[in-house]
């Protein structure tokens, strides 16, 4: 049979529909408005590709077959692939094309200790991978009864590792009970390079994180929501979410809507007639956004505010109040710039600026996608993942094989001995890999300026950043079962860090910019020694320093999360000797032993220290801390 001519009428089918969508969205504007300017772009030359060996799951591949010409209903062809593969840690790919769907996708149950867990949803582009919901779907008509488009597990916190990437979720025309999104995930997990979107502006929510307890810590980062009732909806006390460039338009009721998380975002776009922002329960941090209303007719706030917010560096046009307080001691905000704003009063042990350090924010490097013949895998060097032999010598064979890219196919690996990342290596990617072993990564010179290694379920013994070269580490967990994994800077080389759980973390007179970072190990979690430290979203557990700053170092913690596990603790939650820090946090305690001492601070010879307050309460059980500053 000549398959030609059916595979041209898939792409006609698949280009009705992209252009179907182009122009629903434009039909959800108002004749007068302009596009927003994103908080993020996709460029069609966004092109996500794996080597054939490298253990992705394709779902137009045999046994599954999906088609995504538009047409065909491939619910079943993609369930199935995310059914065959429950805490595999297994990437399910969706190369371009519009899958069309009359049902929800939902992750792999499987046993028990397997639910839900170590999935990875991966389109090819983020605009040209659309999985797009049937007009007038069964099951999604319903707002009091909605109904995800895609499903990601409950509670409890065990859902480690899941991600949705580089892909469009459409609800279609006609589904007014349908989210977009009801994602969770546990430790290090990721919405990236996602745009949520309804057909005719109907839906319950795009991205929903609030349907079950225990969402989180995540990363949501590079997402776009247009229409539904509210854009982003959160809720609950743990375990705190991170969200940076994001982009809402067109909600009818809220863009924004949290009620009870630990909430931290940057770079935040909203284009809608209703508020951008309420922040019901929880504590919330907002850097760096931009709310503009489209419909000027009568009054609107542009973030209202009930429980405790942290505001910097927020640009408000066409409401008639930029912050609407009603919780703390703060007067509302009248329209047009926040420069700074907090709901309660700043707290300090000394003489301050009473406000945050503000200090310069750097966007995490980019590293180019290279073309397959770049890269590299150990196995070409006769690493077999799984054979648990040692696979130090080929992994060190392939970074000195000349390729810029290292890719490990999804598996075990093993290492001995120190692994030096150098020569022309520029990104190392584990395709949801695990490196176990008392084997080290040594990042030392090379060719690349920057680094990335990104998506490991496990690294090892750590890495120690040797070099002046700046690396970016990312969806990573440093250890995968055990907490002895840590990162050390001996160079001057500057280190982003996104969406990883694991440590001891030492930075020596390094500068570190970090998005949602998980620290989870006992004693001393992060030690900032004259260095400069800015994290937005940051969560712990267990006992110990969670901070400790020295040596004239910087810390600036917008939005952290302490989680106060396990033994009695005997230290503060933070230390700061001789430094600055400008800190925002909330506590929760469920085992009755909360810190009791909050902050340590040295200033010359003298030490005070701030014990646990009751007032404001974070609601869980523990202390908050809307703003502290500690200044040199």
């Amino acid at each position: 049979m000549n398959k030609k001519p059916l595979l041209a009428i898939g792409a006609i089918g698949s280009l009705i529909t992209f252009l179907a969508i182009i122009i629903n969205i434009k039909q959800s504007l108002s004749l007068n408005d302009k596009a927003p300017t994103l908080a993020f772009k996709s460029t069609s030359s966004e092109n996500i590709l794996f080597p054939k060996n490298a253990g992705v799951i394709n779902v137009k591949d045999a046994p599954y077959f999906a088609k995504g010409d538009g047409v065909t209903d491939d619910t079943q062809a993609i369930q199935r692939a995310l059914n065959d593969y429950p805490n595999r840690n297994k990437i399910i790919y969706l190369p371009n094309g519009t899958y069309l769907i009359s049902d929800q996708l939902r992750w792999a149950k499987g046993v028990e200790a397997s639910r839900e867990k170590r999935i990875i949803l991966q389109g090819q582009n983020s605009t040209k991978t659309i999985i797009k919901l049937k007009n007038n779907a069964k099951d999604f008509t319903n707002p009091a009864k909605p109904k995800a488009v895609i499903w990601t597990g409950t509670s409890p916190a065990q859902r480690f590792r899941n991600a949705i990437r580089n892909l469009t979720v459409d609800t279609g025309n006609d589904n007014p009970g349908a989210i977009g999104i009801q994602f969770n995930a546990s430790n290090q997990g990721t919405v990236r390079n996602v745009n949520i979107q309804s057909g005719d502006g109907q839906g319950v929510a795009g991205l929903d994180m609030r349907y079950t307890d225990e969402v989180g810590p995540v990363l949501i980062k590079n997402l776009q929501v247009i229409g539904f009732n509210r854009g982003i909806w959160t809720g609950h006390r743990v375990n705190s979410q991170t969200f940076e460039n994001i982009t809402l338009q067109n909600q009818k009721e809220f863009g924004f809507y949290n009620d009870g998380q630990v909430i931290s975002i940057r770079n935040l776009v909203s284009r809608n007639s209703v508020p951008a922002i309420y922040n019901k329960h929880g504590l919330m941090t907002l850097l760096d956004a931009n709310l503009t209303r489209i419909d000027t007719s009568s009054p609107e706030k542009a973030i209202i505010n009930g429980s405790s917010l942290l505001a910097r560096n927020i640009t408000t046009s066409g409401y008639g109040t930029a912050i609407q307080n009603k919780k703390g001691s703060r007067q509302n905000v009248a329209s047009g710039s926040v420069k700074e704003f907090v709901s309660h009063p700043i707290i300090s042990l000394f003489k301050t600026s009473q406000k945050t350090l503000n200090l310069p924010i750097q966007e995490t490097p980019e590293v180019a996608w290279d073309s397959l013949s770049q890269w590299v895998s150990p196995t070409d060097f006769g690493a077999k993942p799984g054979d648990k032999r040692d696979d130090s010598v080929a992994i060190q064979a392939a970074i000195d094989s000349g390729k810029t890219t290292l890719y490990f196919p999804n598996g075990i690996y093993n290492i001995s001995r120190p692994i030096y990342i150098r020569g022309n290596i520029k990104r190392i990617i584990g395709l949801e890999a695990n490196i176990s072993g008392k084997g080290v990564f040594h990042f030392v010179d090379g060719s690349s300026p920057v680094v990335i290694i990104e998506r490991f379920d496990g690294l090892g013994s750590g890495v120690v950043h040797d070099s002046n070269r700046t690396l970016v580490l990312s969806s990573t967990a440093l250890a995968n079962t055990s907490s002895k994994a840590s990162y050390t800077s001996k160079g001057g080389g500057q280190l982003f860090i996104e969406d990883v759980v694991g440590g001891p973390w030492t930075f020596n007179n390094q500068k570190v910019w970090a998005r949602q970072l998980n620290p989870e190990n006992i004693g001393t979690k992060i030690v900032n020694n004259q260095g400069t430290l800015w994290v937005l979203g940051l969560k712990t557990e267990r006992h110990g320093i969670v901070v400790d700053t020295k040596g004239g170092g910087k810390t600036e913690i917008a939005g952290g999360f302490i989680y106060s596990t396990a033994a009695p603790k005997k230290t503060p939650m933070f230390a700061l000797d001789n430094s600055s820090i400008s800190l925002t946090i909330s506590e929760c305690n469920f085992n009755g032993n909360p810190f009791n001492t909050l902050i340590s601070e040295k200033q010359g010879s003298n030490t005070r220290v701030i014990e646990r307050v009751s007032s404001p309460s974070s609601g869980c059980n523990g202390s908050l801390l809307p703003l502290f500053v500690g200044n040199k």
